[in-house]
């Protein structure tokens, strides 16, 4: 009697270990989803609507990880929380920039996935602000003018502070900015190419605004790569470079410029594009020290 029942729970351990091993195989694992987290209201990078998840960061990642044969589930939170979420594992990956404090918890893929252009915009028809414009040199110039801004701009609280002389109005939404520069209550706006083109088109100004180049000025031109959680199953099945061939695809196919145009991204128009993240910057802080140490994921 003692014998059956040792018997019986001899086989039951050996059918929950063999459910836990096909579990952790590749090809179970390759069945489950994947969760990607997002910035909450980011149109039109990501944002959700009716529901349904949308943006040129949704539309990039939905695509490779269709080719590669993975769901996903897209999850929306306000920036900070998504970065914490990935970081604690609670959501596989997101897209963003390489820093050092992200290495910690994250692998970075090395593929250009988003690039971010940073332009100077006034109002149009002021001819002699456009020319003072035109001649600017650095964040010094910009001194003497009133800018418009939202509130939270991480690039402004880090280069144009208050207390050293700027002059910045700030509203709580970015979608509101080409609206104020075009009622002329602001002289300047420095921000997203893609974000202030796309918002002035929707609200029916962009004949009214004016853009201008910012090539040399600090970290307006700057990319997002795929990051995924150190604390993921998906890092050891090799999720990472995996994205990175499937983008290297998208963009031999012309997808991604398509993608890129769609969203009013300037690179999807041809225009010149070197971001500060260069092979330089990457390899003196060590985010691909470990890139090569992963396979590469295959259903």
């Amino acid at each position: 009697m003692n014998k059956n029942i040792s018997i019986r729970k001899m086989s039951k351990a050996c059918i929950i270990l063999g459910l836990c091993l096909l579990a952790s195989s590749p090809s179970a694992l390759a069945k489950s989803k994947v969760t990607w987290a997002y910035m909450a209201d980011a149109e039109p990078i990501n944002w959700k609507e009716n529901g349904e998840a949308k943006g040129l960061e949704v539309e990039i990642v939905s695509h490779i990880m269709k080719q590669l044969g993975i769901e996903v589930e897209h999850k929306f939170y306000p920036w900070k929380r998504a970065q914490i979420m990935v970081e604690r594992g609670k959501v596989d990956a997101m897209m963003t920039t390489p820093t050092k404090k992200r290495f910690q918890y994250a692998i970075f893929g090395k593929e250009n996935a988003l690039p971010n252009y940073w332009n100077i915009f006034i109002k149009k028809g002021n001819t002699t602000l456009a020319q003072s414009v035109a001649e600017f040199q650095g964040l010094e110039d910009l001194k003497g003018y009133k800018l418009v801004d939202f509130i939270g701009n991480g690039w402004s609280a880090a280069f144009l502070k208050k207390t050293e002389g700027y002059k910045i109005h700030e509203v709580s939404k970015l979608e509101q900015l080409p609206i104020l520069l075009a009622k002329g209550r602001g002289d300047i706006l420095i921000n997203s190419s893609t974000w202030i083109n796309w918002w002035a088109e929707k609200q029916g100004v962009s004949d009214q605004l004016e853009e201008h180049q910012t090539d040399g000025w600090p970290w307006t031109r700057f990319h997002f790569v795929f990051m995924v959680s150190r604390k993921s199953p998906w890092v050891q099945q090799g999720l990472i470079r995996a994205m990175d061939e499937e983008l290297k695809k998208m963009k031999d196919s012309q997808i991604w410029y398509q993608m890129l145009r769609k969203f009013r991204n300037p690179h999807g128009y041809g225009v010149p594009f070197e971001s500060y993240l260069d092979a330089a910057y990457e390899q003196q802080h060590g985010f691909y020290s470990d890139y090569e140490s992963y396979p590469i994921f295959h259903r």
